[in-house]
């Protein structure tokens, strides 16, 4: 592949682009989340407090509060409701009663994974099968680093003492 020289304003403009790009696609995200929410009955919160606790790997209460940067008070709260919609349950750990794992209710998912995340992920492995393994490597690579810097930015964000006048 040949390289291009670029000059330091196409570089600018680049970025600039990608920015923008971020920007929507974040927008865009967060607009179906909603939209997802609404079907579930839940706030865009809880959905994705859901999406954590299917990932496969036990989560307790206390971790899921760690993960989302919520109280333990809220997160118990949440997951409260959750469960009185059926959408989760706590399960007590084998190896150690006293620890409580909150978990996908089975049958709450089923219709979820069918009608939504289903085709979500066959338009997603769609979208990529129109790049070559160079490609994916260098979108995985931005989107991980993507990941870290907004993790970064949000850890900064909830360290500032400053208000901005006239918000609550």
């Amino acid at each position: 592949m040949a390289t291009v020289k670029r000059t330091k304003k196409s570089q600018d403009d680049l970025r600039h682009m990608v920015a923008d790009l971020g920007r929507e696609v974040s927008g865009r995200t967060i607009l179906m989340h909603q939209a997802i929410a609404e079907k579930l009955g839940v706030s865009v919160t809880e959905l994705k407090c859901l999406d954590y606790l299917s990932r496969g790997t036990p989560v307790t209460a206390g971790r899921l509060a760690e993960i989302t940067g919520l109280t333990t008070g809220a997160i118990t709260a949440m997951v409260d409701r959750l469960e009185r919609a059926g959408l989760v349950k706590r399960e007590r750990s084998l190896d150690d009663r006293r620890k409580v794992f909150v978990v996908p209710a089975e049958a709450a998912w089923g219709p979820l994974a069918e009608e939504i995340y289903g085709p979500l992920a066959e338009a997603a492995a769609k979208l990529a099968e129109q790049y070559s393994d160079e490609e994916l490597q260098m979108i995985h690579e931005y989107t991980l680093k993507s990941i870290e810097m907004v993790k970064a930015q949000t850890e900064r964000i909830r360290a500032l003492k400053v208000r901005i006048p006239g918000m609550k």
